[in-house]
């Protein structure tokens, strides 16, 4: 019982999933599975309506014209369109399950139909791999009121095939429950530990790695560039804060540090700690924005009722990122905006610079005095 509810209690964030699949290359091929599949859903409803033992039910064969019709643009919108929202991927869920029972329900053949209740553990392989175990359950619940009823159906409509029908229904628990319910535990505990890996265990910022799962996550306009700008943040003088007050000292000003970051730059900027005492945020567009909000973080830094008041060198970068390319030219922006902070280090610090092509354009720390 312990496991269970450890495994009903894992969280799950979907968008961190499909970022995570996005980093690995693994997206777009799943998008192109998934659009296969809606087809071949389509052609096997085509095939059932040849079939007159399925396609003459009592109650029509709405269900599978339905099918037909729908999954062919579903389909394509898979495999060019882009990967859908949560809402979008639970109403896909919620689309397919209904219609698969309904198509099951709806025959006159439920011994006929019983097996291919096994098309539930399709969807609910989906569902492993980007939902967590409550929409799992929903859908596995769902599933066994519609096998349970199909069962019951296939036993009144043929008592002498009963041997038949019980042999499927232990198929189908096998099939449908078994495999895909141990799967998903492992998966989750699995993806909750790999989660630790993709943030700073100091801040809870993301590190490198998540960083460069979450920038693919980002939401772009259409087109092929897209345009973003990046904020790369060095406290100054911190070496001299450890010699001066210890390195647990030296910690709790880089967990305040992160903390001022995150509230000045809250999601759906992405914030990382690149390590030691550097920090990075991007966002998309916005560059205005982004150096207004720069000289107040640089402001709120330098907080005179600290302990150890802080300054920190700001180096601002925009650029036009290809969303096809996107690692090589984010890796550009932060180069970009690194060399600008380093220029604002140079200068005595505690002030604001920006890359202007080539050259290097630097805020006076005053400005917003």
């Amino acid at each position: 019982m312990n496991s269970l509810r450890q495994w009903w209690s894992l969280p799950v964030d979907y968008g961190w999933n499909v970022a995570y699949a996005r980093s690995q290359r693994a997206l777009r091929v799943t998008r192109v599975f998934i659009g296969i599949w809606c087809w071949l859903y389509g052609v096997a409803a085509a095939i059932a309506l040849t079939i007159p033992a399925l396609a003459d039910g009592s109650l029509g064969n709405w269900p599978l014209w339905v099918t037909v019709v729908s999954t062919a643009p579903l389909g394509l919108a898979w495999v060019l369109g882009g990967w859908p929202s949560w809402q979008l991927s639970i109403a896909f869920v919620l689309y397919a399950d209904v219609l698969l029972a309904a198509v099951l329900l709806t025959t006159d053949e439920p011994s006929m139909v019983l097996p291919m209740a096994a098309l539930f553990t399709v969807m609910g392989s989906y569902v492993v791999g980007f939902h967590g175990p409550k929409l799992l359950t929903a859908h596995y619940m769902f599933a066994l009121v519609t096998t349970a009823a199909l069962y019951v159906s296939a036993l009144m409509d043929g008592p002498e095939q009963r041997l038949q029908t019980n042999l499927y229904l232990v198929m189908l628990i096998l099939v449908m429950f078994s495999a895909p319910l141990i799967c998903h535990a492992f998966l989750l505990m699995l993806r909750r530990d790999a989660t630790g890996a993709f943030y700073d265990p100091l801040t809870g910022m993301q590190n490198r790695r998540g960083f460069d799962a979450a920038i693919g996550n980002l939401e772009f306009r259409s087109g092929s560039l897209a345009s973003l700008t990046a904020v790369v943040i060095d406290i100054d003088n911190f070496k001299a804060v450890n010699d001066r007050y210890g390195h647990e000292h030296g910690d709790s000003v880089i967990r305040l540090t992160a903390n001022r970051i995150l509230e000045v730059f809250p999601a759906p900027a992405v914030t990382v700690r690149l390590g030691g005492e550097e920090f990075a945020v991007v966002c998309v567009g916005g560059l205005d924005s982004m150096i207004e909000r720069s000289e107040l973080l640089r402001i709120r830094l330098c907080d005179n009722t600290d302990r150890s008041p802080l300054t920190a060198s700001l180096g601002i970068a925009e650029a036009a990122v290809g969303t096809r390319v996107i690692e090589a030219d984010i890796n550009d922006l932060l180069s970009r905006a690194d060399k600008a902070m380093y220029q604002a280090k140079g200068l005595g610090g505690n002030r604001v610079a920006q890359y202007v092509d080539d050259s290097l354009e630097c805020r006076p720390v005053d400005e917003r005095k």
